[in-house]
């Protein structure tokens, strides 16, 4: 796992050669999980359900990993701490 922090102390934690259980998942995005995949299905990105009902800070480098690095095409945002599982490391 390597693990990136953005200049407004959210994460991103990355697996590349094995998924992570659920405890550890859900440690990690401090909360239940939810998953998304981009539209290439390169990679998983996994983050705290209630992440914004918890009120969590952005994530942008995680939602351009999501949506792409136009801003004016997102519909949503990701928030607070997030998992990205590609390579060996997808989700089954």
């Amino acid at each position: 796992m390597t693990t990136t922090t953005n200049p407004n102390g959210t994460k991103i934690h990355t697996f590349t050669n094995k998924a992570p259980d659920l405890k550890t998942m859900q440690k990690l995005v401090g909360g239940y999980i939810q998953v998304v995949t981009p539209q290439d299905a390169s990679m998983e990105i996994v983050m705290d359900e209630e992440g914004k009902l918890k009120e969590k800070p952005a994530n942008i480098k995680a939602t351009e990993l999501w949506l792409g690095d136009n801003e004016k095409d997102w519909h949503d945002i990701l928030v607070g701490d997030v998992i990205v599982c590609k390579d060996k490391a997808r989700l089954k």
